[in-house]
């Protein structure tokens, strides 16, 4: 299991995009935790379609993940 932020800059987008907290095992999504919340949404089933390309990530530290409810 892998939890990383995205921190990609959309500063040339048009509208504003959220920089959620994603959780991932390989390539599927197993949840996330939306922007400015620190409670995980974890889904009964991964989602096999998510692709992390064209976007930027760091990982978490174990200290962040600590902070995060429901992982």
């Amino acid at each position: 299991m892998r939890v990383r932020q995205e921190v990609t800059d959309w500063s040339r987008a048009d509208c504003k995009v959220p920089q959620h907290i994603y959780i991932t095992s390989g390539s599927m999504l197993l949840g996330y935790v939306p922007e400015g919340t620190t409670e995980a949404v974890i889904f009964s089933k991964p989602k096999k379609q998510w692709s992390p390309s064209r976007r930027k990530f760091r990982n978490l530290t174990k200290a962040e993940i600590r902070g995060i409810s429901g992982i």
